[in-house]
């Protein structure tokens, strides 16, 4: 990847709080026609609350489609009053969360990869104390971390340790998809009103969550975005494609968390993904009791317990 100019700078980090900081940077995105400035990246970093050099983990959080970093915020919780030698980096995709940009919008599925590897090339993995870096991928994050390493290994394979893929994407069927290709090839003149039309509802919160808290506080998120445009829906659709065959390739450690309780479009055939992962690098983790949102689900400490244990091995 050459590094997009409007990209060519270094992270400036702005302190938050005790041992919070957040930074931007412009994102590889091109501004579309309607809009002069480039989208702007927000990433969040949760510093380690002890400074054991000899369990040094980063954990990289990559949100689902029309979520954002916050969505984490119990596992975050959760894992630093257990394990404080872990720190964190959270991104919001373009367009979502605290990102700038047309919201639930991207026009290539590549503009977010290249937003991710500009993030790791330019942060500091600290060899010296055997630092180790794993990518929490969940849904569309866990897609976007996975073009990454197939398209950019030889960029990334020194810099990431371990991946933890969450109900990510692998069928997203839905009848808007059809009819979208439909109409742009018969109304090629304006194609582009289709591609940021909205016609198509992300699940709802009983279809995500089953406390009712949680469905409530998901309904009245001001950062999430219920409605993608027709174009991201569709640059999925056809990065899904390929995706079965880049699990022969992987050579690093690798755990697959899924749901089964609820209507999960998004996650179907993670099983037959997980055939192609060498056995001896797989953890494969089946919750048939909770949905889709995992981290925010009722009895997720479950889930947090088994992450941290999976972890203990980079802490040897």
């Amino acid at each position: 990847m050459q590094i997009n100019k409007t990209q060519d700078h270094k992270l400036i980090w702005q302190n938050l709080e005790d041992k919070i900081s957040i930074t931007q940077f412009p994102s590889s995105m091109k501004p579309s026609s309607n809009v002069n400035s480039t989208a702007k990246v927000y990433v969040k970093s949760y510093e380690a609350l002890t400074a054991d050099a000899s369990k040094k983990i980063k954990v990289f959080l990559l949100h689902d489609i029309g979520q954002h970093h916050g969505r984490f915020s119990n596992f975050i919780d959760w894992t630093r009053h257990n394990n404080p030698g872990v720190s964190f980096v959270a991104m919001d995709f373009s367009g979502h969360g605290l990102s700038s940009g047309t919201r639930g919008h991207f026009d290539k599925f590549d503009y977010l990869v290249n937003d991710f590897l500009y993030l790791v090339t330019q942060m500091k993995k600290s060899n010296e104390q055997n630092e180790k870096w794993i990518v929490v991928g969940h849904g569309l994050g866990g897609l976007v971390v996975l073009d990454l390493l197939n398209r950019f290994q030889s960029q990334v394979e020194k810099l990431i340790d371990g991946l933890i893929l969450s109900n990510f994407i692998l069928k997203f069927k839905s009848p808007v998809l059809k009819l979208e290709q439909q109409m742009i090839g018969a109304l090629n003149g304006i194609s582009e009103f289709f591609a940021h039309s909205r016609p198509y509802r992300l699940l709802r919160g009983p279809e995500l969550l089953s406390c009712p808290d949680a469905i409530l506080s998901y309904e009245q998120d001001p950062l999430l975005i219920h409605r993608p445009t027709l174009k991201s829906l569709s640059e999925i659709q056809n990065k899904i494609i390929n995706i079965y065959q880049d699990s022969y390739f992987l050579d690093i450690p690798i755990m697959l968390l899924e749901s089964g309780k609820g209507d999960q479009p998004e996650a179907q055939g993670i099983s037959y993904f997980a055939r192609g992962i060498k056995k001896d690098l797989l953890t494969e983790k089946k919750y048939s009791l909770m949905k889709h949102d995992l981290y925010n689900e009722l009895d997720r400490e479950i889930i947090f317990c088994e992450i941290m244990n999976w972890m203990k091995m980079y802490e040897n």
